[in-house]
């Protein structure tokens, strides 16, 4: 027993490292290019790392904090971000989802790490823009920002004037992040392919998600099963020749007839129409944000419902969530990223 003991003891480190090494190598083949061949930053897109030296009670890092800890858009008071403090010394804290770097003071001040923002921050200077953000600046799938002043005297005022820019800009950088995180997963070509012969549109299905199709409907359903479950419904509505603007009638009933084509005891509860606004999706004309319930169980969720112009063609386009105890603005995100690249084979 001592000799096998001793043999296995010789052997197993050496193989333990081969392995370790073979599976090193499998996973950076396995990584994908537009990730810079490193691992995608972990967490959620409502994560948020605030990078400072400056106290968590200083009136600078309060009033960043209300800027971007404001409601998420209609979904039941949730936040849009949820922050953790780190200090610029902390390597760790840039491996997070979505990160700003804040202060002041000269550019020398700006930490090491984040050299790209600092150029960033250093080309518009002159601008009188606290904020820069820099898409994936780390080659890990994240949203990085910085917000700065050249002077702690200039930082309340200049940072409050520019409060709807950051929180907008910290949006935009998000949705980037998200869309390049969800253009990472394998895709299904078969379901995507069945879309473009039977419905005459092409839209890019995540391997693993159920695909129903309604050819006497020109609809489909991607399904995410759950909880938390994610639906993205899609209609074509052939419109050759018709003008697509922010008058085009979209009411409950319209929302209604698309989600009822797969789940017939949906109903839409109260609309919202809010204005449009640069983060939506393109070719957007009309759009309502509300709740679902189901009618028979109990199931209810937030949902964003679009009306899209593609070339002659538009589109009905519903994202709905059932995610009971979770944060729904993250899952929305996805869906979002994904009925982003609905359009003609």
């Amino acid at each position: 027993m001592r000799r096998r003991r001793s043999a296995s003891s010789r052997s197993g480190p050496g193989r333990a490292a081969r392995a370790a090494a073979l599976a090193i190598a499998l996973a950076a083949t396995a990584l994908p290019s537009g990730c810079g061949r490193r691992p995608f930053a972990e967490g959620s897109s409502r994560d948020l790392t605030i990078i400072t030296d400056l106290p968590p009670n200083s009136p600078e890092v309060l009033v960043l904090r209300a800027i971007v800890e404001r409601e998420a858009l209609r979904i039941d008071q949730e936040r849009a971000y949820v922050v953790q403090l780190a200090r610029p010394d902390d390597a760790r804290a840039y491996r997070g989802v979505n990160v700003i770097v804040a202060g002041f003071g000269p550019a020398e001040r700006i930490p090491s790490h984040a050299s790209l923002l600092r150029e960033a921050w250093r080309r518009q200077a002159g601008s009188g823009r606290p904020e820069a953000f820099v898409p994936d600046a780390w080659a890990r799938g994240q949203a990085a920002g910085i917000v700065w002043t050249e002077d702690r005297a200039s930082w309340l005022p200049t940072v409050t004037e520019a409060q709807n820019r950051i929180f907008l800009e910290l949006d935009r950088t998000t949705f980037a992040a998200v869309r390049e995180r969800v253009g990472a997963i394998p895709r299904d070509p078969a379901a995507e392919r069945m879309l473009a012969d039977s419905l005459g549109f092409t839209l890019r299905v995540p391997r693993g998600w159920r695909v129903l199709a309604r050819r006497d409907s020109a609809a489909a359903l991607l399904l995410e099963d759950g909880p938390p479950a994610r639906l993205l419904r899609v209609r074509r509505i052939e419109a050759a020749g018709t003008a697509l603007t922010a008058s085009t009638a979209v009411d409950r009933a319209s929302r209604d007839r698309l989600a009822r084509l797969f789940r017939p005891d949906e109903r839409t509860l109260e609309l919202i129409e809010p204005t449009l606004v640069p983060d939506e999706m393109a070719g957007v004309v009309r759009q309502m944000h509300g709740r679902w319930e189901d009618e028979r169980v109990s199931a209810a969720g937030p949902f964003r419902y679009y009306v899209v112009g593609r070339g002659p063609a538009r589109y009905e386009i519903d994202l709905a969530v059932f995610a009971p105890g979770r944060p729904k603005l993250p899952y929305l995100r996805e869906l979002q990223a994904i009925a982003e690249t609905i359009g003609s084979p």
